[in-house]
């Protein structure tokens, strides 16, 4: 067990007030409310056991605030669980509840408050800009490792700009669903302090309750036999990347088919970009998952609608300075039906004097049980292994969802660095190209006339 309740969350003033020349009050007690688990059982036991309140929490709950950022990508059943079991718990106590959610890609872009009231009947799961708007627009999905940059874009960037619009200045407790068992992400949590405005808490952490006892406790109190489920993106990797967490996915994906094709979809294109890019790390794709666990309605589904959907063949390059550090190039340079544009891809293969590769072994993949690389690829250059910088260029087909897009520094730098076979083999590629747009072209003029 790491650190104590002590070390983690010290005791607080509880005497913190904000004075006026006419009253006194508690600061504002804002709970960011994931919906989870943890989150639930600590905000329905503050709720209905007064004797763990917190004492900067008013008796009558006028200072406490619940806050939520929508993703808009929340599976429905878990929103159906909170407005069936929890805001009723809010009405009658007549708790302000808050759901934000981010407008756009870019902090700039701002937020929209869904709702405010402190009688709330329904929430917003779809939100405004979903987290999948973004992937999907440029070809990736949420990382494993790293600081979770998805959850800090979707959700604490719109709860921190929330706070800030709200409070200003003024102090207030941040009240945060950390279990006994995260003491990591506590101490990461608690240095940020937003200019000693926030003061953070972890309720959950204080009573020592693992997540096992939040179940537990749900179980208990709302008289049911079935475990609260975990709060998560349908795409989130964390969800299903270990052992424990993967059945509760799966049967998600089972469940709510229309829900999770779009996002088999998303991966598929991913992976054409990025032969690298499975979900659950490299060679470890959410379709093969669902294919190994017989989840044969949304894969089904998926192929269905990529079918008709339209199709591009994109241009790929990546530039790497060192390894895990890369710029890309992302361009497409035909967009037609799946059919039309798988030809196309052939047709310029043949031209180039190149043939396609499919199935080769992933570069980083397990060597054992490790997906292959299904898609068709005509590679110009493989990047080395371990040799740096380094370029790799490749063209492939996919769902047309994602847009063309570099760094505006990315031309200059690919073309300082590429050497006299890479040059001749873009120039005979762009002419192949150029070719086969002028079939296509005639194609449809005669089928016009």
């Amino acid at each position: 067990m790491e650190g104590s309740a002590h070390d983690a969350s010290p005791h607080v003033d509880t005497t913190l007030t904000f004075s006026s020349a006419k009253e006194t009050v508690p600061l504002p007690y804002v709970w960011s409310y994931g919906m989870g688990a943890e989150s639930t059982a600590a905000i329905h036991r503050m709720l209905t056991h007064p004797d763990v309140r917190p004492a900067t929490v008013a008796r009558d709950f006028a200072n406490l605030v619940i806050v939520i950022a929508q993703t808009g990508d929340e599976w429905s059943t878990t929103g159906e669980l909170v407005e069936q079991h929890m805001l009723p718990l809010l009405r009658k106590h007549n708790v302000r509840l808050v759901e934000v959610a981010r407008n756009g890609p870019t902090k700039k872009d701002g937020i929209t408050v869904l709702q405010d009231t402190r009688q709330p009947r329904h929430l917003h799961l779809d939100g405004v800009f979903k987290l999948s708007d973004e992937n999907r627009a440029t070809g990736t999905l949420p990382q494993l490792g790293g600081v979770r940059k998805c959850s800090q874009k979707a959700k604490g960037a719109p709860l921190d700009m929330w706070r800030a619009n709200e409070f200003g200045d003024r102090q207030y407790f941040h009240a945060i669903g950390f279990n006994r068992d995260e003491y990591t992400r506590i101490k990461r949590d608690k240095a940020y302090s937003m200019g000693g405005r926030r003061i953070p808490t972890y309720p959950i952490h204080e009573w020592r309750w693992t997540r096992q006892d939040c179940i537990a406790y749900l179980k208990r109190e709302l008289n049911v036999d079935w475990e609260w489920p975990k709060s998560c993106c349908r795409q989130c990797p964390f969800a299903g990347c270990n052992t424990a967490g993967w059945p509760e996915q799966l049967a998600r994906f089972i469940a709510l088919p229309n829900e999770a094709v779009q996002h088999v979809i998303d991966e598929y294109a991913c992976l054409a970009l990025n032969p690298r890019s499975g979900l659950f790390g490299p060679g470890k794709s959410l379709i093969t998952r669902l294919q190994r666990d017989h989840a044969t309605e949304v894969i089904t589904l998926a192929a269905q609608r990529m079918r008709a959907m339209p199709w591009a063949v994109y241009r790929v390059r990546r530039y790497f300075s060192a390894p895990a550090s890369a710029i890309r190039s992302l361009e497409r340079v035909l967009v037609a039906d799946r059919l039309l544009v798988q030809a196309a891809l052939e047709e310029i293969s043949d031209l180039v004097g190149v043939k396609l590769v499919k199935n080769a072994e992933i570069t980083g993949a397990p060597v054992r049980q490790g997906d292959r690389d299904t898609h068709r690829r005509l590679w110009l250059r493989k990047r080395t292994d371990g040799a740096y910088p380094a370029m790799e260029e490749f063209y492939v087909t996919a769902p047309a969802e994602a847009v063309d897009k570099a760094l505006d520094s990315f031309d200059t730098t690919w073309t300082d660095n590429t050497d006299k076979l890479l040059s001749y083999m873009e120039r005979r590629t762009d002419a192949a190209i150029a070719v086969v747009r002028q079939a296509i072209s005639r194609g449809a003029n005669n089928t016009a006339s």
